[in-house]
């Protein structure tokens, strides 16, 4: 990363991003609650990059803000969803339609009839009924019904999240965040977990094709200079982590860059030709026990990797409920750590869904918290002293008020700007949500953790092997 004094933060965000990303069925009005109070807490800065350059150098003692950068929606068309999603499910997502299903929130108990699946009610009360009955083979029905902005809504989700990743490619900014995207459970040809387009896979893909590492060359530019030849460049794929903290497992990106190549111990083998590693790793931390979204994982691949795995760059940690701030805390330093260091990325994207935090009614299973070691902006604190150019994405968050108090509290970690759990709501058009307290104080959980000491403690050592494999697997490529 840069070695300016301070690091540069960027912020997606444009006025129809959120008007329909409040139209996700699954997080109505969620998107207004979280761009409101950030801009409520001063966070936010109107200005192009160069005045901004400008006004930090006239004005050092200025509080730092993240500067807005509204979606390139040259990165949102058809044919950029299309470099992953089948053809057949992005003409479904960009179908035009002059009405939708009643709308509801997925997220509510079905014990009723007002909260019946979606698809059942369009069949029997919507004029459209073959429309959406055709839509059932791409899951836009139940957990994802169809509504009325969803082309846009497309549009704009995969342009913000690529945008962000653009940023970071042509060093225009050293963290960027998107807090409408995230949407981890898409798959190529089906929407999954409340979500409809992968913008994590597209924009991992843009960065993979655009993110090229020039190599320093300072013996070669000597020679080239001495005997007058012509100037190359040498550049390598980049080295990319998408790390994912939401309570869910991503099912969506981990599946979509999982790799069947078999790699040996370069430290015992003696190929001359030792497969490359990929160029993005994924790694998942997240909550598992039967029946939980995503069900049914044939592959194994959410469950804690093996450290002899034969592809060890699809990385997983499944964890039991209520999880805790003081295991989040021991997972980052036995397994976090060891992992960043031996695989050294180039970029990070990382998913930072708050349904792990206590109180939310679609995790039900998360005690992580906001403040505290081990919470989500000390994880934070720590992805920053990494110094890697990073992505900083939403995704899961059902309780909207503490989602919109920890994605802000984020944002302010990344600004260095003191926000703390006393920090009082400031007055503005969302304020009444944040009742009773009225402050940035997201409460702690009080359930007992129900993972065992030895298990996160062999997860530790089982990613130490991991790590030795990866950094001797990465050293070996670079021969």
């Amino acid at each position: 990363m840069s070695s300016r004094p301070t690091s540069r933060v960027s912020y997606i965000w444009s006025q129809e991003l959120q008007d329909v990303s409040d139209d996700l069925p699954s997080n109505i009005g969620r998107s207004s609650l979280v761009h409101g109070l950030i801009r409520a807490l001063d966070l936010l800065e109107e200005i192009s990059m160069d005045e901004e350059t400008t006004e930090a150098s006239a004005n050092p003692s200025k509080l730092k803000k993240a500067m807005i950068v509204p979606p390139d929606e040259s990165l949102g068309t058809e044919e950029c969803m299309l470099k992953y999603h089948d053809k057949d499910y992005v003409d479904a997502l960009l179908r035009p339609r002059s009405a939708s299903p009643p709308r509801y929130d997925p997220t509510a108990p079905r014990n009723g009839t007002d909260f019946a699946p979606p698809a059942k009610r369009a069949r029997n009360k919507e004029p459209n009924v073959r429309e959406y009955q055709d839509m059932d083979k791409h899951n836009l029905s139940h957990d994802n019904p169809p509504f009325q902005s969803l082309p846009r809504y497309a549009s704009l989700i995969t342009a913000s999240t690529s945008t962000a990743c653009r940023l970071l490619i042509q060093d225009q900014t050293d963290f960027v965040i998107c807090w409408d995207g995230g949407r981890h459970h898409a798959r190529k040809n089906e929407a999954g977990g409340f979500c409809y387009i992968n913008d994590l896979v597209l924009s991992l893909l843009l960065l993979s094709k655009e993110g090229k590492i020039q190599l320093n060359q300072k013996k070669e530019e000597e020679e080239e200079k001495n005997f007058k030849l012509k100037p190359k460049t040498k550049i390598r794929s980049p080295r990319i982590l998408y790390f994912d903290l939401d309570l869910h497992y991503s099912d969506g990106v981990s599946n979509a860059f999982h790799s069947n190549k078999f790699y040996s111990n370069p430290t015992i083998s003696n190929d001359k030709n030792p497969t490359k590693p990929p160029t993005v790793m994924t790694f998942s931390i997240h909550h598992s026990s039967p029946g939980f979204y995503p069900i049914s994982i044939s592959s194994g691949r959410a469950d804690l990797t093996n450290p002899q795995s034969t592809t060890p760059f699809s990385l997983s940690i499944p964890l039991k409920a209520y999880t805790c701030s003081k295991t989040y805390k021991k997972i980052w330093e036995g397994c976090v750590e060891p992992i960043v260091k031996s695989w050294n990325p180039d970029f990070i994207v990382l998913q930072m869904g708050s349904d792990g935090l206590a109180g939310d009614r679609v995790g039900q299973f998360g005690n992580w918290s906001v403040d505290g070691e081990g919470g989500m902006k000390w994880c934070i604190e720590r992805v920053k002293k990494w110094g890697k150019k990073t992505c900083i994405t939403g995704g899961g968050g059902y309780n909207h008020p503490n989602t919109a108090r920890a994605w802000a509290a984020i944002t302010a970690s990344l600004l260095d700007r003191p926000i703390n759990a006393e920090t009082s709501i400031p007055h503005h058009e969302h304020f009444e949500k944040y009742a009773h307290s009225f402050t940035m104080e997201v409460p702690e959980g009080h359930m007992e953790d129900q993972n065992d000491p030895n298990y996160i403690a062999q997860a530790c050592k089982d990613f130490e092997q991991i790590a030795s494999r990866i950094e001797d697997i990465v050293a070996s490529s670079l021969r």
